[in-house]
């Protein structure tokens, strides 16, 4: 974009600063037309879908295939398993903001895990359900449809956490995860702050109100969040108005914003089981118990990438990197980068950082390069083949 400012506003200016004074006048100028398309729009993300269909759902599980675009993938397919209290919108923001789509461009067979939107009719769900249950019944589906005996798991907070725990136990089927990866999702409890400041005094109260509404509410979620970062929120505003003329910075922090706003209830079973884990720590002590299954972390036999933030406030970093001293793996590899909870997941440096090493450290790990054309079945034969196969995981 260029126009004749000189001309325009009758004025005279030192020729070094022209080339300032022009860049400023367009920023503005882009400003001004991507705020009123923002206002009579209301949004201006693209129309383009995901590249991805259901492969089966349920009331409290979606699964989901994003279909190759090269020839040949890598034969260990990627499932992504997103943490409660958020939607899947994470690994998805926008197509040029995607990890799922960056993992598909890179050759990767990638499925998606949605655990839904739970309301007061789910408030007995514990995290037994999720992750003996649900995520146990996504994994084995996920290995039927791609013809893999092996997954590798890549979760973020707590959807990290539910995939540490699943490959410690896997019930009957040992070791069918071979790589997890655990993007800030937390291993020894003790280190959580905010857990000791608003929950753990207050047990009492948190329970009579999970209690009477069958669930924590999704409002109140979003609340809490915004309260263990408040200064990132106070200045976002300002960050926004700075780069209002870049249009896709705009489009990728609307997607953010969306997201930030879309937190999903949690079950006050599983709430309530969660106070109990992380005041007792039973996960690194050996303690923890899923329905039949004690949890041994020593059991953790995969290849483990972890990520940790050094400005995460929410999950300090300790709190995932103590996952080495309990963890039998032979290959392990802690990264910590200076990220926040949500930005080493969803910001533009994220892509170049965290993004890029998942991709060059699973490419190695995944197997050999199979035709993609094997799972091209239609959606019926996907969606009746696997609805046998619930009949069996039940």
């Amino acid at each position: 974009m260029f126009f004749n400012y000189k001309k325009l506003l009758n004025l005279e200016v030192p020729k070094h600063f022209e080339p300032i004074i022009q860049e400023e006048l367009e920023k503005t100028l882009l400003r001004v037309i991507n705020g009123l398309e923002l206002v009579i729009k209301k949004d201006l993300s693209s129309a383009v879908k995901a590249n991805r269909k259901i492969l089966y759902q349920e009331r409290n599980l979606s699964l989901f295939h994003y279909l190759p675009i090269n020839e040949n993938v890598y034969s260990v397919p990627v499932v992504l398993v997103p943490p409660l209290m958020t939607t899947v919108d994470i690994f998805d923001l926008v197509p040029e903001h995607s990890l799922a789509n960056t993992l598909v461009q890179n050759g990767f067979n990638v499925y998606l895990i949605d655990f839904g939107s739970p309301d007061e009719n789910d408030s007995h769900l514990k995290i037994d359900d999720y992750i003996l249950n649900l995520l146990y019944r996504a994994i084995h589906m996920t290995k039927k449809h791609s013809d893999s005996k092996e997954v590798s798991l890549l979760g973020y907070c707590l959807g990290g956490t539910f995939s540490t725990i699943y490959a410690s136990v896997s019930l009957d089927i040992r070791n069918d995860a071979k790589n997890v990866i655990n993007i800030a999702g937390p291993i020894d409890l003790k280190p959580l702050e905010f857990f000791n400041l608003l929950f753990k005094p207050f047990k009492k109260e948190w329970f009579s109100l999970v209690d009477k509404y069958g669930r924590l509410p999704k409002e109140l979620l979003t609340v809490l969040f915004k309260m263990v970062d408040p200064l990132n929120y106070i200045r976002r505003p300002f960050q926004v108005l700075n780069k209002a003329w870049d249009r896709d910075y705009l489009v990728k922090h609307q997607a953010l914003s969306d997201f930030f706003n879309s937190f999903q209830s949690l079950p006050s079973g599983v709430f309530k089981q969660c106070f109990d884990i992380i005041s007792s720590n039973d996960l690194v002590s050996g303690k923890l118990k899923l329905l039949d299954q004690i949890v041994q972390l020593e059991n953790f036999q995969a290849n483990l990438l972890t990520f940790g933030g050094s400005k995460d406030s929410f999950i300090p970093p300790d709190s995932v990197r103590a996952v080495q001293k309990h963890i039998s793996s032979k290959d392990f590899q802690y990264i910590e980068l200076p990220f926040g909870h949500v930005s080493i997941m969803g910001s533009e440096k994220a892509k170049s950082t965290v993004w890029k090493t998942c991709v060059d450290w699973l490419k190695v790990r995944s197997g050999e390069l199979v035709n993609s054309n094997q799972h091209s079945e239609s959606n019926t034969q996907q969606k009746q083949s696997l609805k046998l196969e619930r009949l069996i995981v039940d």
